[in-house]
């Protein structure tokens, strides 16, 4: 399995490539339907672009990393070959046996191709239809990643809404943080040690055990001046609705 074609040049797609390539895959084509955005990447990669389903050649596998809305398009247009997704949420039936070799290779880690990581960190969850392709597919993942993990679509969908609290939702706490630090012109880099050791923290104890704050001393004459001094409506809204799960949580 050395020869693969990406579907699909976003943040997943181009990490996903690097890593191949880095490793001694060869990527033989990348689509997009934006042709331009499939140059960009192919030429990194040193593939053809294409921005026509009906271009795509043979390939030992074709890894499917597009937007969930639009999997099931590209797979009702394209024929029977060996493929994966790279969705976290949608399950292995979306191949709805066209397929007689197909499956999931979803990267567990937040993706933005203007980020550099250490890809061999991230964790790939692994689905496939049948035992002989699930080892195909194991075994390519070994190459990028040291961390593998078979799972079936539902326990990658309760992962997926996980990952979402744990990184999407963090990611958008730290973002309000930044912007409320920034109207008083203070530095968002005051905050980082606090980050650190909060994610620290939580690497060999249960997230639960160790949640400090006014919410979990229950401080309400502090909880009070907080919701007062937040101006903001929609942060306000947010700060009470953390507020109160921590709140009850914790009886």
């Amino acid at each position: 399995m050395k020869n693969i074609t990406l579907i699909g040049s976003g943040n997943v797609a181009t990490h996903l490539g690097l890593a191949l390539k880095k490793n001694g895959f060869n990527i033989k084509q990348v689509y997009s339907k934006v042709l331009k955005n499939a140059e960009k990447l192919s030429l990194i990669l040193e593939a053809e672009a294409i921005n026509k389903l009906e271009k795509l050649t043979d390939s030992d596998l074709t890894i499917l990393s597009v937007s969930d809305n639009a999997i099931e398009t590209i797979l009702k247009n394209i024929k029977d070959r060996p493929i994966v997704h790279t969705s976290g949420y949608t399950g292995i039936n979306i191949f709805n046996k066209k397929f007689n070799n197909c499956g999931v290779i979803y990267p567990l880690q937040t993706l933005n191709k203007e980020v550099s990581l250490e890809f061999s960190e991230t964790p790939l969850c692994i689905e496939a239809n049948n035992p002989i392709f699930e080892k195909k597919i194991t075994k390519l993942a070994y190459s990028i990643s040291k961390h593998i993990i078979a799972l079936d679509s539902e326990k990658r969908k309760s992962i997926h809404i996980a990952a979402v609290f744990a990184s999407n939702f963090t990611n958008h706490m730290l973002s309000i943080a930044y912007d409320l630090l920034k109207e008083k012109n203070i530095d968002f880099s005051i905050l980082l040690p606090l980050v650190n050791q909060s994610i620290k923290k939580i690497k060999n104890n249960n997230p639960k055990d160790v949640q400090t704050g006014p919410a979990k001393r229950k401080d309400i004459n502090i909880i009070n001046h907080h919701v007062h001094d937040i101006k903001n409506t929609r942060i306000k809204k947010i700060y009470k609705t953390i507020t109160d799960s921590i709140i009850k949580a914790s009886e």
